[in-house]
């Protein structure tokens, strides 16, 4: 008899070891490595001492929950991505467009995966670390209903609110209540994380532009169009140097956070000039590279000046 988990069922021309590679792929390594760096990130601007077993559950959470969002988002997303351009940042992982692993296997996989990230938020509510319990349950649901039914907030304009909502504000959250708690430096940083999660997964999600909008997909950038979406990273611009600045005086050495907000601002007016020029559409990839380059460099040097601190 076979179990709900059986992954020897797997997708089309592939077996158990295809399978576990496309697991593996689905997951987007890059990706994890970025929401662990914020997680680490908060942790290291917490108000106190860090706690080993909170800290280590947590950062399992935030891998959890991250392999989970993928996991869905690729097996609600196959027509879309069998239409789009498949780079690091975008068109999804081609899991299954390879035939390793089908949709279902994902679901079913990210349904065994979100029961073991409620059993650890269960073990640490009884241990009382009932707020780190309460952002790990915010983590998931927000990560589940980014591509997940019936919400699927990403099909509805609310995605790259979404992702900066879970990614900016709860993930370096979770970090520092891991860490001693949230104080003025942690809602500092998830103010900044925040306006740039948002901007970084506006770049993802501008060169799926077509494929989104001839699959129904209703991201922020096909309501909005090119022009809106080079618009709204001028408004993202304006806001996160605005954020940036007054954020400053928090933050370890103020005055290269006030120079790292205006070279984000300039990262995101370039892409919205990339856009208007047209050379976004000869060059797909430009408009992703300068977000989630822009969005590199924040946590880069977050992370130095509060090691370094």
């Amino acid at each position: 008899m076979r179990s709900s988990l059986d992954l020897s069922r797997a997708a089309p021309g592939g077996g158990l070891a295809a399978t576990l590679r496309g697991l593996g792929v689905a997951v987007r390594l890059p990706y994890l490595i970025g929401g662990l760096l914020l997680f680490g990130l908060g942790a290291a601007v917490g108000e106190g001492t860090l706690s080993a077993l909170p800290f280590a559950l947590g950062a399992v959470v935030v891998a959890l929950v991250h392999t989970i969002t993928h996991y869905v988002n690729d097996a609600e997303d196959v027509a879309t991505d069998e239409l789009s351009e498949a780079t690091l940042f975008t068109g999804g992982s081609r899991a299954i467009q390879r035939g390793l692993v089908s949709a279902r296997q994902l679901r079913v996989v990210s349904a065994w995966l979100a029961v073991v990230t409620l059993g650890l938020a269960l073990v640490v509510a009884a241990l009382g670390e009932l707020r780190s319990a309460a952002l790990w349950l915010a983590m998931l649901a927000g990560g589940y209903a980014y591509s997940g039914r019936p919400f699927m907030l990403g099909r509805r304009g609310l995605g790259e609110l979404d992702v900066a909502v879970v990614m900016g504000l709860l993930v370096p959250l979770a970090g520092a209540e891991a860490a001693g708690g949230v104080g003025p430096r942690a809602l500092a940083v998830a103010a900044i994380v925040f306006v740039e999660a948002f901007i970084a997964r506006l770049s993802t999600a501008y060169p799926d532009l077509q494929a989104d909008r001839a699959t129904g997909k209703r991201t922020l950038v096909v309501l909005v169009g090119a022009r809106g979406a080079a618009v709204a990273f001028v408004i993202s611009a304006a806001v996160v140097l605005a954020v940036g600045v007054a954020a400053a005086p928090w933050l370890p050495w103020p005055d290269l956070q006030r120079a790292r907000a205006l070279l984000v601002a300039i990262f995101a007016v370039a892409a919205a000039g990339a856009i208007l020029s047209g050379y976004a559409e000869r060059q797909r990839v430009v408009v992703p590279v300068l977000g989630v380059l822009a969005f590199g460099l924040t946590q880069a040097v977050l992370l130095v000046a509060a090691l370094c601190e």
